[in-house]
């Protein structure tokens, strides 16, 4: 199912580039170039599997999982850029800004961005479950999510947050991570008429869980695995395995896998809800 959805959603992608007439070029290669190129389409996965429990997945809700993908990129493109992690290497490629420049990358992050809500927009879908969609995504990826997330995160860094380390570091990923992920749960839920609560349970632990494994493979994984730079320890960035050490924090990891488990065990099919848990803690990129 993983890979089923994976190959859609990056045919589908790939087909929405080759699509584009923007008339200036270069802005389009930027564009496309964090969209297309890999990635493991982990929120697209997880609304187009919560659908397909109780119903067919249609194009509509193909489109909502495209959106949910450009809303990953912007924000990959820019945690990348200099200001933030100066990383030089995503997916085994240079990043966004190393080849197009900041000054594109930014704006190719915030073209990303704002045409995730078009995508959602342009659907057939209810107009109230479109206004349900919008609200929860925009509210966990903006400044009650992982927008706060990330200002925490590079303030930590540079030691300008007067916070207990331990509530820190679950402020921050709870925030800069999970909650995307719930936001794509609770979409999934919304698309199908399914309990919202249950799957935003889910997601929230889910999120967790892989955000402390992230932060493990940071540690242990070769950066040609990893597929991007290891940036942790020179950006001194706060980490569950930096708080909690190695061993507690995948002891957390399991945890965490356990009670997102636990919230869908009554819903059928959730097979294939454990499925996806799984591969996000043994997962090895």
């Amino acid at each position: 199912m993983i890979d089923y959805y994976r190959q859609i959603i990056d045919s589908k992608l790939n087909q929405f580039c080759n699509d584009q007439n923007l008339h200036i070029d270069n802005f389009r290669g930027a564009l496309c170039y964090s969209l297309v190129n890999g990635g493991k389409r982990l929120r697209a996965i997880l609304v187009l599997t919560i659908i397909a429990l109780k119903r067919q997945v249609s194009e509509d809700d193909y489109k909502i999982a495209m959106g949910l993908e450009m809303m990953h990129a912007y924000s990959l493109i820019h945690d990348d850029l200099p200001a933030m992690d100066n990383a030089l290497l995503r997916r085994n490629l240079p990043t966004n800004h190393i080849v197009f420049g900041e000054d594109l990358a930014i704006l190719a992050g915030d073209g990303l961005n704002t045409n995730a809500f078009y995508m959602i927009s342009n659907t057939n879908i209810a107009p109230e479950k479109i206004v349900k969609i919008v609200k929860t995504l925009s509210k966990k990826t903006g400044i009650y999510g992982m927008v706060l997330g990330q200002a925490a995160d590079i303030l930590s860094s540079k030691n300008r947050l007067n916070k207990p380390q331990k509530w820190l570091v679950n402020f921050i990923h709870k925030n800069k991570t999970a909650r995307f992920l719930q936001s794509c749960c609770e979409i999934g839920a919304i698309l199908s008429d399914q309990d919202e609560k249950i799957f935003s349970k889910f997601g929230l632990y889910l999120g967790m869980s892989y955000q402390i494994i992230d932060d493990y493979l940071d540690i242990v994984s070769d950066k040609k695995v990893l597929g991007k730079d290891k940036k942790d320890i020179d950006n001194n960035t706060l980490t569950y395995p930096k708080v909690y050490g190695i061993k507690k924090s995948l002891n957390l990891a399991n945890k965490l896998k356990g009670l997102a488990i636990d919230a869908v065990k009554n819903i059928q099919g959730h097979e294939r809800l454990i499925e996806l848990a799984e591969f996000i803690v043994k997962r090895v990129s």
